[in-house]
């Protein structure tokens, strides 16, 4: 199993003047952070937090070998960032 550690989200920034928006990195506080973990055939994000008593929750559902890490943070950003920040 090959597990990477990652140490930031991503967030959508809005741009008024240019009417758009971005999507940026956004650092995680030291106290938490994720990985991405291949199993065989599938990957999943796992969030660890010291704060939460060294707590290591899975979210979000598995995702096929073909997504690329970025896409699976990017997918799962908001949901990190409502339940854990």
């Amino acid at each position: 199993m090959d597990v990477r550690v990652y140490n930031y989200l991503y967030v959508r920034v809005e741009y008024p003047v240019e009417r758009g928006y971005r999507i940026e990195i956004s650092p995680l506080p030291d106290w938490i952070y994720i990985t991405i973990s291949d199993n065989n055939n599938s990957k999943f994000l796992t969030v660890h937090s010291s704060l939460h008593i060294n707590k290591e929750v899975v979210v979000g559902p598995e995702y096929s070998v073909n997504f690329s890490d970025k896409d699976i943070i990017k997918d799962l950003s908001g949901e990190v960032s409502s339940r854990f920040l």
